[in-house]
C-alpha cells in the first residue's frame, strides 16, 4: 500500500453506505429487468398473463350458455368443468374426483376453499362449473407439465440474483478492507520484529489511518526511547570498564606485596595465609579482566571452550574453596570420582560460577558449619554437588533463585549478595548444554545446588 493523502480518506460508514447503496441499485435493477422480461414473454405469448383464462371464459361464457349442449371443444383453454344436473348428477367434465365436491357446493352458492377460481355458468336443467387459476401459465403444454410455474422460476431467479448481488459486493468489500489493514500488520510486525526505522504508509480510511498514524508516534517514541537506553547502557559500560580498570591497580599492590610477604621467614601457617590471598588476588584480576571484555561487548562476555584436564580444574576449584574456608571459618568435606581425563569447557566461566555456588553456600552456613562438594561422572558429563548447613532454600528461591538480581531476604538474603552467584551458575551450564538444579538435602537441611555438565 502506497502513502496516501489523509485529507482524502473517508470514514468506513462511507465506504459501506457505497457498498449498501450500490447493492440497492444492483437489486432494483434485476428487479426491473425481472419484469421487463416477464412482459416481454407475455408480449410475445410465451407466457399466458394472469387473466388470461378469465377473459377466455368471459368471451365463452355466451357460447355455453345458449349452446344446445355443452361440448369438450367449447371449454376455454387451461380450465377443468365439470356439468351437473339439477338433482347433483354428473353428466360430463374432466375435473378431478378431489374438486368435484367443492365444484358442487359453488354451484349451489356455497363457500369454496382450495386454491383454484370457479366460475359457475347455469343453463336449463343443468350447472357448468369451470375451475381455473389466476396465475401466468406457459403457452407450451409441455412447459405446463413438466417445468414449474413461471412465477415460481421468476421467484427462483430474483432470488438467486439477488444472493449474487449480496455475495459479490460483500466479498470484495472483505477484501478490500483486508487491503486497507494490510499496513497497520505490516506495522505491527515491524515494530515487532524491532524494525523501527520504516516509513508509515496510510490507506485512505480515516479510522485506519488515525490507528497508523497512533502506531508511528508510538515507533517513534520507542525508538527514541531504545536510544537513549542505548546510550545509557553505553554510558554505563564504560563506567563500569573504568571502574573495573581503576580497582586492578590497587589489587597488584596487593598482590605484589603478598608475594614479597611470601619470601621472608614465614611460618607453615602464615605461608598458607599468604599463598591464599596470592591466589585469590589472581583470580580477582581475572574476574575483572573478564568484567573488562564484558562491557566492551553488546552480547556479554564470549565463552571460548577449550580442552582441560579435569584434574586440573577440580584442583583449582578446590584451592579457591579451602581458601574461601578458611575465611568464613568452614569446613569442606570434598569428593570426587571420574573416569574421562578431559572435558571440553570454558574453562574461566566454570571454575568463576562455581566458586560463585561455593560462595553462596558459605555465605549461608554458620561458623563453624561445613560445606560438602562432591563430582561425579555420570549421564555422559560432570555432576557438580554443593550441599550446605544452612537454613536451605524458600519455595520461592527455588522457583526464582537462579533469576538475575533475585533476592530472597526471608532467610537467606544477605547485604552483600545482590543475586547473582546462581544467575551465572545457570548462565554458564546453559551455555555448556548443561542444567542446574535447586533442592534443599534430607540430610543436612540446608540448600543443594547441583550443576550438569556433559562431555560433548
Amino acid at each position: 500500500m502506497g502513502r496516501a493523502d489523509k485529507r482524502r480518506s473517508r470514514t468506513l460508514s462511507e465506504i459501506f453506505l457505497r457498498y449498501v447503496l450500490a447493492m440497492l441499485g444492483a437489486l432494483l435493477a434485476l428487479g426491473i429487468c425481472t419484469v421487463i422480461t416477464f412482459n416481454i414473454l407475455v408480449n410475445i405469448g410465451g407466457i399466458y398473463p394472469a387473466n388470461y383464462v378469465e377473459r377466455k371464459i368471459n368471451e365463452a361464457y355466451d357460447t355455453i350458455q345458449s349452446a344446445e349442449e355443452v361440448t369438450e371443444d367449447m371449454i376455454p383453454p387451461l380450465c377443468h368443468y365439470v356439468i351437473f344436473s339439477i338433482d347433483g348428477k354428473i353428466l360430463s367434465g374432466n375435473m378431478s374426483e378431489d374438486s368435484v365436491g367443492i365444484a358442487w357446493d359453488v354451484a349451489n352458492h356455497r363457500a369454496a376453499s382450495g386454491h383454484y377460481f370457479y366460475k359457475v355458468i347455469s343453463r336449463p336443467n343443468e350447472s357448468v362449473v369451470l375451475q381455473y387459476s389466476l396465475a401466468p401459465q406457459y403457452q407450451s403444454t409441455f412447459l405446463r407439465e413438466h417445468f414449474i410455474e413461471p412465477q415460481n422460476l421468476l421467484s427462483i431467479i430474483a432470488i438467486l440474483g439477488g444472493a449474487v448481488i449480496i455475495l459479490l459486493p460483500s466479498v470484495r468489500f472483505g477484501k478490500k478492507m483486508r487491503q486497507k489493514i494490510n499496513p497497520v500488520m505490516d506495522a505491527v510486525e515491524r515494530i515487532k520484529n524491532q524494525d523501527l526505522e520504516y516509513e508509515a504508509s496510510y490507506c485512505g480510511v480515516k479510522e485506519i489511518d488515525d490507528c497508523l498514524s497512533s502506531i508511528d508516534e508510538m515507533r517513534a517514541a520507542l525508538k527514541d526511547s531504545l536510544e537513549r537506553q542505548w546510550k545509557a547502557e553505553q554510558e554505563k559500560n564504560r563506567q563500569m570498564a573504568a571502574l573495573a580498570h581503576d580497582i586492578k591497580t590497587p589489587l597488584t599492590v596487593v598482590r605484589g606485596n603478598a608475594e614479597l610477604l611470601s619470601e621472608k621467614n614465614l611460618t607453615e601457617e602464615q605461608e598458607s595465609y599468604v599463598g591464599y590471598i596470592v591466589s585469590s588476588s589472581l583470580q580477582i584480576q581475572n574476574y575483572v579482566q573478564t568484567l573488562i571484555e564484558t562491557t566492551k561487548s553488546a552480547e556479554g562476555y564470549q565463552y571460548i571452550y577449550e580442552k582441560v584436564r579435569i584434574k586440573d580444574m577440580l584442583d583449582d576449584i578446590r584451592k579457591q574453596a579451602l581458601g574461601l574456608a578458611e575465611v568464613y571459618h568452614l569446613k569442606i568435606n570434598w569428593e570426587e570420582q571420574y573416569a574421562h581425563e578431559t572435558v571440553n569447557v570454558a574453562y574461566g566461566q566454570v571454575v568463576s560460577a562455581f566458586m560463585n555456588v561455593i560462595k553462596n553456600a558459605a555465605e549461608h552456613t554458620k561458623e563453624g558449619g561445613a560445606i560438602y562438594i562432591s563430582i561425579k561422572e555420570q549421564d555422559e558429563g560432570l555432576t557438580f554437588i554443593v550441599v550446605d548447613t544452612g537454613s536451605g532454600f524458600t519455595k520461592e528461591a527455588l522457583l526464582h533463585g537462579t533469576e538475575q538480581f533475585f533476592m530472597d531476604d526471608a532467610s537467606r538474603g544477605s547485604g552483600a549478595h545482590y543475586g547473582i552467584g546462581l544467575f551465572s551458575a545457570d548462565t554458564m551450564a546453559k551455555k555448556h548444554g548443561g542444567r542446574i538444579l535447586l533442592t534443599n538435602s534430607e540430610e543436612t537441611g540446608g540448600a543443594k545446588v547441583e550443576i550438569f555438565l556433559p562431555f560433548r
